[in-house]
């Protein structure tokens, strides 16, 4: 390849065309039609909680799980979990699951910057191809089995809590200041009416917060990394959410007051 302007001349190598990777479509691949702006806000509600660099390869990335009229986006690093659903015109009588990995996944949301536009989606057995007016973005499924999500979901919380969302993402902000750096854990007391949070650090710093809240459960003492509770409540929109709880060694459910279509899961913490 010669390339010349002016005075300047570069003669490049080049490589065989027939090496360029292609991606056939093949038998038994699952078409299906979004608007760009609800497959966006299904990736931003959930892709925080992918795994970075886990050995478990199966988690660095998304579960993107599609039935007759619904797609499911699942992520999970082990210690927390993040789930929404959208109705989309899907036919697909079986539960149909992929695992996108992370990069793909975040390239994708990057990409869908037509609010209104709609974006086709092409499930293959190897690849994912995302199409609209503008590009064709393909990427490599992740070859691995995901965890059962439905088995990670808190059943039977007998403690529901609900609080002010912007409230709690303040205070849950300044109590952080002071927790153990490395640890991030905070304490949540429960009475009636009333959330107190508690941090300290081995500087011997202690901050304390107290909120109201709408909770007429039993008392309840227990523990959480506050960098996971407050990625939930950042993602989220409504003014009131809500926090299901059974007991100090179980996993807490975090929804939005009004609102099924997320649902976060976020593990205790020994403090």
């Amino acid at each position: 390849l010669l390339v010349k302007a002016g005075r300047s001349r570069f003669s490049l190598s080049t490589l065989p065309a027939n090496d360029f990777p292609t991606v056939e479509e093949g038998p038994g691949s699952l078409t299906f039609s979004l608007v760009q702006s609800r497959l966006r806000r299904l990736i931003e509600r959930t892709s925080f909680a992918m795994a970075q660099q886990d050995v478990r390869y199966y988690l660095n990335g998304m579960l993107l799980e599609v039935q007759t009229g619904i797609l499911r986006a699942v992520a999970t690093d082990g210690h927390r979990l993040a789930m929404c659903s959208m109705e989309a015109a899907i036919e697909q009588v079986e539960r149909h699951q992929v695992i996108v990995p992370r990069k793909g996944i975040l390239e994708l949301a990057r990409l869908l910057t037509e609010q209104d536009g709609s974006v086709s989606i092409v499930l293959g057995q190897h690849h994912i191809r995302a199409t609209t007016g503008e590009f064709t973005f393909t990427s490599k499924l992740v070859d691995g089995k995901f965890p059962d999500y439905e088995r990670v979901l808190p059943r039977g919380g007998d403690k529901l809590v609900v609080a002010d969302r912007q409230g709690l993402r303040e205070a849950f902000s300044r109590t952080a200041i002071l927790s153990n750096e490395k640890y991030r854990g905070i304490r949540l007391q429960l009475e009636t009416g009333l959330l107190k949070i508690q941090a300290n650090n081995p500087e011997q710093e202690e901050a304390e917060e107290e909120i109201a809240v709408d909770y007429n459960g039993s008392a309840l003492e227990i523990g959480f990394n506050v960098s996971y509770l407050l990625d939930v409540l950042s993602v989220m929109t409504t003014d009131q959410v809500r926090l299901i709880l059974s007991d100090a060694n179980s996993s807490a459910l975090v929804q939005e007051a009004d609102n099924d279509d997320s649902s976060y899961v976020v593990m205790p913490m020994r403090l």
